[in-house]
C-alpha cells in the first residue's frame, strides 16, 4: 500500500510541474515567431536579431546555476514561481516596446528570471526513481512541445497586423502570472531536499560548485549541453529568415510551422521516447538523434524546392527535441538530490551559453557564406554531440541509483 500511494505521490507530483511548466511555455511560444518581424521594425537589422537573441542567453548563463543553488536550499517552489513572475515581466516590456533598446531589456530580463525550466527539471528528478527518469524527463520535452503547438499558435493569430504584437506579448504576461500563482498554489513547499519519493530525506549538503565540475569527465559532458543549445538556437535563429527569403513566409507560417514541431515533440516524447531509451539506451538515442539533426542540417544547405525546406525544418527539429531529455536524464544521475538543483542550474548555463554563441555564429557564417554555409558549420557542431557520445559516453551511462557513476570515460 506504501509502495503505491509512494507511486501516486510521484506521478501527481510531476504532472502538476508538467502542468505549471506548459502553462508558462505557452507564453514563451507565443513569443517565438515574434522577435525576428519586431525587431527590424523597430530599426534592427539580422544582427540585431541576433544580438538580442544572445543578450537573453548571456543574463541566463550568469545566474541559472545561482538559481539552482537557491533551489537546493529555499525549496523548488518558491524559485520556480519568482522565475515565472520575472518572466511575465519580461513579456509585458516586450509588449509596450516601442524603441529597440526595449526589446533588449524585455530579453535581458527573461534571461535572469530563466531559472524556470533547470529548477522544475531538478524537481522531476526528486520525484522520479533513477529507473523511471528517462519517461520523467520526456514530461520536460512535452511541456516544450505543447508549449511550441499553442503558444506560436496563439501568437500568429493574435498578431493583429505584421507589424502589432502587443495584444499576444499581453497574453504571454498573463499566462507566466498564472503559471506562477499555479505553481505556489499546487506544488508542495518542502521538496529541496528530497530525493525521489519513497527515499529518505538526503540531509547531505550541497556540494560546493568548484567540486562538482571537477569530477572526471564532467566538464566534457557539461560542453555537450553548450553544443547542442548552439545548434538548436543557431536553427530557430535561421530557419524564420530561410523560409522568408525562400518561401515569403511571415510570422503567422513560422508560427504554424513551429506549432507542428510542437505536435510530433508531444508524439516522441510521450510513451515512444520512454520506449526507446528503455530498448535501445540513453546513448543509442543520442547518437541516433544527434546524427539525424546534423544530416538534416546539412541537407538543408543544399534545399531549394519548398516540399524539401519544410520537410528538413520539421526533421532537424524533431531530432534535436530528442536530444536534450535523455542528456538531462544523464545529468540527473551524476549528483546526489541534495545538489542536484544546482547541478541542472550548470548545465543550463552551459546552454545559455550556447545560446549566446549559436545565433552569432550562425549570422557571421549566413553574412560570409549565405545560408549553404550557415546550415554546413551547424551541422559540423552537432557533429560534436556525436563524437562524444562515441568516445566518451560509455562513462556515463545511466546507473540503477542515485550515486555519482564513474565519468572518468576509461570504459570508453
Amino acid at each position: 500500500m506504501t509502495r503505491l500511494l509512494n507511486r501516486a505521490r510521484r506521478q501527481s507530483l510531476a504532472w502538476l510541474v508538467f502542468f505549471v511548466i506548459v502553462v508558462d511555455l505557452i507564453g514563451f511560444g507565443i513569443v517565438i515567431p515574434i522577435l525576428p518581424f519586431l525587431s527590424p521594425q523597430l530599426g534592427g537589422s539580422t544582427v540585431d536579431i541576433a544580438f538580442i537573441l544572445a543578450t537573453y542567453s548571456v543574463a541566463a548563463a550568469i545566474v541559472a546555476p545561482v538559481w539552482g543553488r537557491l533551489s537546493d536550499r529555499f525549496g523548488r517552489r518558491a524559485i520556480l514561481s519568482l522565475c515565472l513572475l520575472g518572466g511575465a515581466i519580461s513579456h509585458f516590456v516586450l509588449a509596450f516596446a516601442d524603441v529597440l533598446f526595449m526589446v533588449y531589456l524585455s530579453r535581458a530580463v527573461a534571461g535572469m528570471m530563466a531559472g524556470g525550466v533547470p529548477v522544475a527539471t531538478a524537481l522531476i528528478a526528486d520525484a522520479s526513481t533513477p529507473e523511471q527518469r528517462s519517461r520523467a524527463m520526456g514530461l520536460i520535452g512535452r511541456a516544450f512541445g505543447i508549449g511550441l503547438i499553442l503558444g506560436p499558435v496563439i501568437g500568429g493569430v493574435l498578431a493583429r497586423s505584421e507589424t502589432d504584437f502587443m495584444l499576444p506579448c499581453l497574453v504571454a504576461g498573463v499566462l507566466s502570472v498564472l503559471a506562477a500563482v499555479l505553481a505556489f498554489v499546487l506544488l508542495p513547499a518542502s521538496q529541496a531536499r528530497e530525493g525521489h519519493a519513497g527515499a529518505t530525506v538526503d540531509d547531505t549538503p550541497p556540494a560546493p560548485l568548484r567540486e562538482i565540475v571537477r569530477q572526471p569527465g564532467l566538464p566534457l559532458f557539461i560542453g555537450q549541453f553548450c553544443f547542442h543549445t548552439s545548434a538548436v538556437s543557431a536553427s530557430v535563429y535561421l530557419f524564420p529568415l530561410w523560409v522568408a527569403n525562400g518561401l515569403g513566409w511571415q510570422a503567422r507560417e513560422v508560427g504554424l510551422f513551429f506549432g507542428l514541431i510542437g505536435v510530433v515533440m508531444v508524439v516522441t516524447q510521450g510513451n515512444i521516447l520512454g520506449r526507446m531509451t528503455d530498448r535501445f539506451g540513453n546513448l543509442c538515442v543520442l547518437r541516433g538523434a544527434a546524427l539525424c539533426f546534423s544530416a538534416s542540417l546539412a541537407l538543408s544547405a543544399v534545399a531549394t524546392q519548398a516540399w524539401a525546406m519544410g520537410a528538413l525544418g520539421l526533421l532537424l527539429f524533431s531530432a534535436a527535441t530528442l536530444c536534450l531529455p535523455v542528456l538531462n536524464t544523464i545529468a540527473s544521475h551524476l549528483v546526489t538530490p541534495a545538489s542536484r538543483g544546482q547541478f541542472f542550474g550548470v548545465t543550463a548555463s552551459s546552454a545559455a551559453f550556447g545560446r549566446i554563441l549559436g545565433p552569432l555564429v550562425a549570422a557571421a557564417l549566413l553574412a560570409q557564406g549565405g545560408y549553404g554555409l550557415a546550415w554546413l558549420g551547424i551541422s559540423a557542431v552537432v557533429l560534436l554531440v556525436v563524437m562524444w557520445s562515441l568516445l566518451f559516453g560509455h562513462g556515463f551511462t545511466s546507473q540503477p541509483t542515485d550515486a555519482a557513476p564513474d565519468v572518468s570515460g576509461s570504459n570508453a
